[in-house]
C-alpha cells in the first residue's frame, strides 16, 4: 500500500504492465483512453502515478485515486482535485486502506496518509465528507479531533454514521454534543448507539424528542435511569409506536411498571406481568387496573383506548366539568396520563410547558402550576407524590389549613421561570 512512501513496492496486479519506457511515452502523450488504462496499474512505477495525478483528464486523475497502488504524493494532489467525482474515489480508498496502517509503519507514512484524510474530511461538498465519515466510523486508529469535527458537522449524512458508531466519542463528548443541539437523524442515530449510558440517554430524553425516544427504548443495549424512563413514561401515553417498547425493556421499576399499565392495552400488561415474573400482589394491582379502566370506558375488552387522556379532558372542560374533583378522582383511579392535558387546560399554559413543569422535580413549579389551575392544595399534594414524583427534598406541603404556602408573585415567578 502506497509503496512509494515506504520505498518497498509491493506488486498486487497480475494484469501484464508495459515497460517502464512504453509507460513514460503513453503517461506523457498517449490518448486519454489509453492513459486511463496505464493509471489503473496498482504495479506501476509510483513516478509515473504521480505524474497521471496531474494528468489534463479527469478520467484519468480518478483512476489513480482509485489505484491502491498510488503514492502518498498523488493522493495528496488528489485531495485538492478540482472535481469532485475525483474526490470522491479518493474518500473512498483512503478510508479503505487507513484501518491497514499499524504501529509499525513509518511515522511519516501515517501522518502524510491521515493529512489526506483530514483534507478529505474538510472538503466543501458533504458527500465526500460523508464518505470518509461512513469508511472510518468505526476505526480508532484515526485522530480523535477528526472525528469530533465529523461528529459536530452541520449535515446530518456526515454526523449520524460517526454519532452511533465512533468508539472513539466518550459519553461526556457525546453529551456534550447532544447539548449543542442536534435534532432529527442525528439524535436518532445516537439513541441507536450501542451501549450508551444512563447520562446520554437522559440527554436524549431531554430534547423531548418522540423519534429519539422511541430509537432509546428499542436499543435494549442503553441504560435509561429511572427518571428518563418517568419522563417517556409521561409521552407514550398518546404514541402507540412507544408502547410495545416499553415493556419490553428490562429492569423496569414496580412504580414504573403500575404508570405503564394505566395506559397501554391489555394484551401489553400480561406481557408486562409474564416478562418480570411479578409478585402476585402486584400482578393482581395491573390486572385490577385494567379491568377498572374497561369499566370506566377508557379501556375497551380488546384493550383499544375509547378516548385519548387529552380528548376526554377537553370533552370534560368544554363542558365546564373539569374540575378538582375529577382531577382527584383521576390521580386516585391511575390516569397519570390524564393531568398533563387537564392542567394545561385548566391554567391555560402550553402543554408543553405543563410536561416541563411536572418533569422538573420542582414541588414549588407543581403547587404553582395547580395553583393557576384553579385547583386546591390537597390536589397540589397529590400531582406532586402521584404524577410529578417530585423528590421528598423538594415537596412543598399543605400548611394544615388547606392554604398555599406560597405568595402569589413567588407562584408567577416560577411559572415563569419555567416558561422561559
Amino acid at each position: 500500500m502506497l509503496s512509494w512512501v515506504l520505498g518497498n513496492r509491493k506488486k498486487q496486479s497480475n494484469k501484464k504492465r508495459p515497460s517502464y519506457e512504453q509507460a513514460k511515452k503513453t503517461a506523457a502523450s498517449g490518448s486519454v483512453a489509453e492513459r486511463r488504462e496505464l493509471a489503473s496499474f496498482d504495479n506501476l512505477e509510483p513516478e509515473l502515478l504521480y505524474f497521471l495525478a496531474e494528468d489534463n483528464a479527469p478520467e484519468v486523475r480518478k483512476e489513480v485515486a482509485r489505484n491502491d497502488g498510488a503514492p502518498l504524493q498523488a493522493d495528496q494532489v488528489l485531495a485538492k482535485d478540482t472535481i469532485t467525482e475525483v474526490r470522491m474515489e479518493l474518500a473512498f480508498k483512503i478510508g479503505r486502506l487507513i484501518p491497514t496502517l499499524t504501529d509499525d509503519e513509518n511515522d511519516r507514512l501515517t501522518k502524510m496518509a491521515l493529512a489526506v484524510l483530514e483534507v478529505l474530511a474538510s472538503d466543501e461538498l458533504p458527500d465526500v465528507r460523508a464518505i470518509v465519515a461512513e469508511e472510518i466510523k468505526s476505526l480508532e486508529n484515526v485522530p480523535k479531533k477528526l472525528i469530533r469535527k465529523l461528529a459536530e458537522d452541520t449535515e446530518v449524512i456526515v454526523a449520524a454514521p460517526i454519532l452511533e458508531y465512533s468508539p472513539l466519542l466518550s459519553e461526556t463528548e457525546l453529551v456534550q454534543i447532544i447539548a449543542g443541539g442536534i435534532q432529527g437523524v442525528a439524535l436518532i442515530a445516537v439513541a441507536q448507539r450501542m451501549g450508551i449510558g444512563v447520562p446520554v440517554s437522559s440527554a436524549i430524553v431531554a430534547q423531548n424528542d418522540k423519534p429519539s425516544m422511541l430509537a432509546l427504548l428499542k436499543n435494549q443495549t442503553a441504560r435509561i435511569g429511572e427518571k428518563a424512563m418517568e419522563v417517556i413514561g409521561m409521552q407514550a401515553p398518546d404514541y402507540d409506536d412507544m408502547h410495545r417498547p416499553l415493556v419490553e425493556r428490562s429492569n423496569l421499576s414496580v412504580q414504573t411498571m403500575r404508570r405503564i399499565a394505566t395506559f397501554v392495552s391489555a394484551s401489553l400488561v400480561e406481557r408486562l406481568i409474564e416478562k418480570n415474573q411479578l409478585p402476585d400482589d402486584v400482578s393482581r394491582d395491573l390486572r385490577q387496573n385494567i379491568r377498572d379502566r374497561i369499566a370506566a370506558g377508557d379501556l375497551k375488552a380488546s384493550g383499544k383506548p375509547q378516548e385519548p387522556s387529552d380528548a376526554r379532558a377537553q370533552r370534560l372542560y368544554d363542558k365546564g366539568k373539569l374540575d378538582d374533583d375529577v382531577v382527584k378522582a383521576a390521580i386516585e383511579s391511575g390516569e397519570i396520563t390524564f393531568i398533563p392535558p387537564a392542567l394545561s387546560l385548566l391554567s391555560k399554559i402550553d402543554s408543553e410547558i405543563v410536561k416541563r413543569i411536572l418533569m422538573g422535580d420542582s414541588g414549588k413549579g407543581v403547587v404553582s402550576l395547580v395553583w393557576k389551575s384553579g385547583l386546591s392544595m390537597e390536589t397540589a399534594e397529590m400531582v406532586e407524590r402521584r404524577v410529578a414524583q417530585v423528590s421528598a427534598r423538594a415537596m412543598v406541603s399543605d400548611p394544615g389549613d388547606g392554604s398555599f404556602p406560597l405568595s402569589e408573585d413567588d407562584m408567577e415567578w416560577y411559572l415563569a421561570y419555567f416558561d422561559e
